[in-house]
């Protein structure tokens, strides 16, 4: 069966570039050109991903996400999003959004992100696992130098629960690693915007403030 796609954006020049690029790889693929055209079809009809725009009029695409998740839609999203707003790009994936694209991006970089996304769909990591241990598998892939596979198991947490301080402080600690210093920072002012009083983040933000390179201290909760 052909997993469902749903594209939310307001510019219709991407909604058909989108459009296209998916159908090629066999998806079934929907659009809605408005937050509130997307709500009105998530609520029903049953998608296997959303792809959204984050930066839309009548409704954004942070407070679509919001809505859904109160509503119980579980959908899985990708959000899109401009050069400059990475920051609202981490709000999102405390609203459980599991991944975002940097707008412009290439048709081979939104491929391989959603074949990501839907094949972890089924991944084995979702069947048994509890939120700690999630955070436990990803801690022990970090300290094994393993970041994709700690990536990929910390945002499947994130869909179990976007309000985890731990889970963005070591989205934080696999960006510091990967030497994106300034991402890094802001998962671990996410970690601390959910739990101010989470001392790893904040012994984390300090030294990226503070040191240019001492990636030997840093806290992994």
């Amino acid at each position: 069966m052909k997993k469902k796609i749903l594209i939310v954006d307001d510019e219709k020049n991407i909604r058909i570039s989108l459009e296209r690029c998916l159908v090629s790889e066999n998806y079934e693929v929907e659009c809605a050109c408005d937050g509130n055209e997307a709500l009105t079809k998530l609520r029903s009809k049953n998608y296997d991903l959303i792809l959204m725009d984050i930066q839309m009029p009548k409704k954004t695409g942070l407070q679509v996400l919001q809505q859904i998740r109160e509503e119980g839609i579980s959908t899985r999203a990708i959000m899109m999003t401009a050069y400059g707003t990475v920051n609202i790009a981490v709000d999102s994936m405390k609203l459980g959004a599991v991944d975002f694209i940097s707008k412009p991006f290439t048709v081979k970089k939104v491929k391989a992100i959603v074949m990501d996304v839907i094949n972890k769909q089924t991944n084995v990591f979702r069947i048994d696992k509890s939120i700690d241990e999630y955070i436990k598998a990803a801690r022990d892939a970090i300290i094994k130098k393993d970041l994709e596979q700690a990536r990929i198991l910390l945002k499947e947490g994130l869909v179990e629960d976007t309000s985890s301080p731990e889970i963005q402080n070591l989205l934080g600690v696999i960006e510091e690693k990967s030497n994106n210093k300034q991402l890094a920072q802001k998962y671990y002012r996410a970690a601390l915007s959910l739990d101010a009083t989470y001392t790893p983040a904040d012994n984390n933000l300090k030294r990226t403030v503070m040191y240019s390179a001492m990636t030997n201290s840093i806290d992994l909760g």
